[in-house]
């Protein structure tokens, strides 16, 4: 027998289909999409509410995944995601001889989560680096999933971009058409600008919903890579991501399964 409780699986699958909904869905709707029963979904969504993990807009009765899940995420040390990432950070850096990293953002700031290192002596370690966002790859894909105010405060004209390179870009338009780009395809490549002797290329891991979970990096030499070169590890990146998105799903799946009734 399962040691499970029936009634918290069904909760936390409710749960997921708020955070995995593009637009905030009713009780019906999240009780159809859960195969949860109407009656047993509102009581649920009820003790999710009081726990602040949900909220119900009282204008449209939509459901939103509430502050009290950020209190949770502050606490998490992240080792799921990095335990199905892993196969897929050292089959890159073998394929590449570039070095993988696994990254996230918290509170405006990248953080590396695992690295998985090239078989050469050449390679870069990001510990300690500040890379501003504009200069990399993922720092890129960060700003793209940025809400419009919030981009705009980056790239006030007041506050001129850091110019770490020749090849940074600093004008503000030329960084909002890459990346408008950067949020159509999900990758994003930095080619010497940051530092002259590096490029990067990157793919942001999505949940259901579209929205970025983490980032796939892979940071290479620029001798060894020029720009065209670069551009051609997009669609390996692109499978890169989606496989860590497929472990991540079967593992939320897996536990969905149990909680339905046998």
């Amino acid at each position: 027998m399962s040691d499970r409780v029936q009634s918290v699986e069904r909760a936390l699958l409710l749960l997921e289909e708020i955070a995995a909904s593009k637009e905030p869905p009713t009780a019906p709707e999240i009780a159809q999409r859960a195969s949860v029963n109407r009656a047993t979904a509102w009581r649920l969504l009820s003790t999710l509410e009081h726990f602040d993990l949900v909220e119900r807009d009282p204008h449209t009765g939509r459901y939103h995944v509430a502050y009290g899940t950020v209190r949770l995420s502050m606490a998490t040390d992240a080792s799921s995601l990095v335990r199905r990432s892993r196969p897929t950070l050292e089959r890159l850096a073998a394929e590449t001889d570039g070095s993988a990293f696994l990254e996230i953002a918290s509170r405006g700031t990248l953080v590396v989560l695992d690295h998985a290192r090239p078989s050469s002596a050449l390679h870069v370690d990001l510990a300690g680096l500040e890379v501003p966002l504009h200069c990399g790859s993922v720092g890129k894909l960060y700003l793209a999933s940025l809400p419009e105010d919030e981009l705009a405060g980056y790239l006030d004209p007041e506050r001129p971009l850091t110019r770490a390179t020749p090849h940074t870009i600093t004008d503000p338009e030329t960084l909002r058409d890459q990346l408008a780009e950067c949020r159509r395809t999900g990758i994003a490549v930095n080619h010497m600008e940051h530092r002259e002797e590096w490029c990067g290329i990157s793919a942001a891991i999505r949940d259901r919903a579209g929205r970025d979970l983490a980032y796939v990096n892979l940071t290479l030499p620029a001798y060894r890579w020029p720009l065209e070169s670069l551009n051609s590890l997009a669609e390996p990146l692109r499978s890169a991501a989606a496989e860590i998105e497929g472990r991540l799903r079967a593992g939320a799946s897996s536990s969905a399964a149990s909680a339905l009734p046998g």
